[in-house]
């Protein structure tokens, strides 16, 4: 485990994503106050962080689980100068420390899966004020046949890391489901991907001379860098969907 965090410690982003993106996202939203509270579960270093409260003019609850992510956080806050809108916590997206619908929205880049979608919508929806925003990406198959019929490779490798992914329209009757109205959903463009796993390969190259020499740290970074060249190999299967959902 440390070797993967070593990896994502050296990263602005702990998954595909930028600015653009989060705002794309944040736009779709409905009914927000002008200076919303907000609440980021899996925040990591503040990918999504600093532009939300950048965008928003709100206070963000950005919580984490590894104290590392969240000083890389506060330092990057202070940097944009919206240290005094953020509030860095350690925090488990799955028991969150707080009053019944205290946010505007919540907020989750790439972290839901971490939990389980169907989980997520359920456990967090209390937190959220009525009429409040629900904002999570999640990885998807790109169409209701891709499951079934991507190469072999690209089975194996999400039925490991990720056998309860779905099609953004599973997820989107998922949330409908647990009582959200679906807004709006759109996929991260390939280009958030591709300048995600170029830090990564830079990263990986920076720590395999320190980690490398240790089988089990050989073995993670062999495998991350399989998985940048399977996206690579086929960026039309699956990818990233960003839902906006409101309660």
């Amino acid at each position: 485990m440390e070797i993967i965090f070593k990896i994502y410690e050296g990263l602005d982003r702990e998954g595909p994503g930028d600015f653009a993106t989060t705002k794309r996202a944040y736009d779709l939203c409905t009914g927000l106050p002008g200076k919303p509270e907000i609440l980021e579960l899996g925040c990591g270093s503040g990918g999504a962080t600093i532009p939300l409260a950048q965008i928003s003019g709100g206070t963000v609850t950005a919580t984490e689980i590894h104290p590392p992510f969240l000083e890389r956080l506060v330092e990057r806050a202070q940097q944009a100068g919206v240290e005094d809108r953020i509030i860095a916590a350690i925090m488990d997206m799955g028991d969150i420390q707080a009053e019944p619908e205290s946010f505007d929205l919540i907020w989750c880049e790439g972290a839901a899966y971490f939990l389980g979608v169907d989980t997520a919508l359920e456990q967090w929806k209390p937190f959220l004020k009525p009429g409040g925003c629900l904002c999570f990406s999640d990885a998807v198959w790109l169409s209701d046949t891709a499951r079934d019929t991507a190469p072999e490779a690209v089975k194996v490798y999400w039925a490991e890391g990720y056998p309860a992914m779905r099609t953004a329209q599973e997820n989107i009757r998922a949330g409908e489901a647990a009582g959200y109205t679906s807004l709006n959903n759109f996929t991260i463009d390939t280009r958030c991907w591709d300048a995600f796993y170029e830090d990564v390969e830079r990263r990986l190259n920076e720590i395999e001379p320190i980690y490398g020499t240790d089988p089990k740290g050989q073995t993670i970074i062999n495998m991350t860098r399989k998985e940048i060249a399977l996206y690579r190999d086929f960026p039309d299967i699956y990818g990233y969907e960003f839902h906006v959902f409101k309660k």
